[in-house]
């Protein structure tokens, strides 16, 4: 079969473009360009000889992005906040610019997308009807009515997709489907002073805790980024355009998630909720601790997904008629190695 399709996977060598890859591939109908700063990583050769059509490409750059889009029948955006975030160089050009590390972070990522919406721009012909997908995240300040105004990881993505581009851009936004992501199911590992700590009870039984300021009976969504955003974003290809969607296998609350994590490793498990100030004291970086706070309190309320109800889900795909399977928590739960979290 001939490959008659495009589709430009930017960051193709994180979690999220290289899913969105794996799934594309497995469809002759696809050629799959992957973009990446860094074209010789052992992760972009591997996907080189997978057949991955690998370009050189620096979201810093629209130069960079414009010949990289060319012809393409289908975009997949990604920005991702930390990287500048934790970067010693970017730490160093924060502190020259007077700026905190969170907010040059978000200056930088913002910057990004909107290149990419402007490079995207260039070739909104040769898109398909559905063929701009960005990832994205809820406009926190909006949506909290100002009650979080610094919530810098998802206000740098909102503001542009779907934003600048519905500003600017009114024929790209025609073809634009904004996806947002759950909570990875790996993000523990990112934050282990908050996720499933270890203690002894007063009888010296371990006991595991997972601490944050969302409250406990609040649901969240959970996404297995790397297994299904690549399945995900394939189905929402087939949907029409204009849509908004949030990606994720389960919906529970931390409550829950402690409760189902305890019973598939047959130990004691709870959630406790604790204050901004007590998560900032749990992680190394105190940035990065008020970053992912803000988050968890934003859960609350107004709600992770900013209290969307127009958001559609993987089981309005599956009504739509189009495949659409998700990996659910507890299936996620029992597959995953636990050992060292065990100890």
């Amino acid at each position: 079969m001939a490959r008659t399709k495009i589709i430009c996977i930017i960051g193709i060598t994180g979690n999220q473009g290289n899913s969105v890859a794996q799934r594309f591939l497995q469809d002759p109908v696809y050629h799959v360009r992957g973009l990446t700063r860094n074209p010789s990583s052992p992760t972009a050769q591997r996907l080189s000889s997978q057949g991955v059509e690998i370009i050189p490409a620096d979201l810093n750059d629209i130069n960079t992005l414009i010949p990289a889009f060319h012809g393409a029948t289908h975009i997949f955006s990604v920005t991702n906040y930390w990287e500048p975030f934790f970067h010693p160089d970017s730490r160093q050009k924060a502190t020259d610019s007077g700026l905190s590390c969170r907010r040059y972070a978000y200056e930088v990522e913002l910057q990004q997308g909107k290149n990419i919406a402007d490079a995207a721009a260039h070739t909104v012909d040769s898109l398909d009807q559905n063929g701009f997908i960005v990832s994205t995240l809820s406009h926190a300040r909006h949506c909290s009515r100002g009650g979080f105004r610094e919530l810098y990881h998802f206000d740098a993505k909102a503001e542009v997709f779907p934003g600048y581009v519905e500003q600017k851009y009114p024929v790209l936004a025609g073809k634009m489907s904004c996806v947002q992501t759950g909570y990875f199911m790996l993000s523990y590992r990112l934050i282990p002073g908050a996720y499933l700590c270890k203690k002894l009870t007063g009888e010296g039984k371990p006991t595991f805790e997972t601490a944050f300021t969302t409250a406990p009976d609040i649901p969240v969504p959970h996404l297995d980024v790397n297994a299904d955003l690549g399945t995900f974003v394939y189905a929402v290809s087939k949907m029409k355009p204009g849509k908004r969607y949030m990606a994720c296998g389960s919906t529970c609350s931390w409550v829950d998630y402690m409760r189902v994590w305890g019973e598939v490793n047959s130990v004691s498990a709870h959630y406790r909720q604790i204050t901004l100030p007590e998560l900032m004291n749990r992680t190394p970086d105190r940035e990065f601790g008020r970053e992912v706070g803000d988050m968890f309190s934003y859960s609350t309320d107004p709600g992770y997904d900013g209290g969307d109800e127009g958001l559609l889900m993987a089981q309005d795909i599956r009504d739509a008629g189009i495949e659409c399977p998700m990996t659910g928590l507890e299936e996620w739960m029992r597959k995953e190695d636990w050992s060292g979290v065990l100890g």
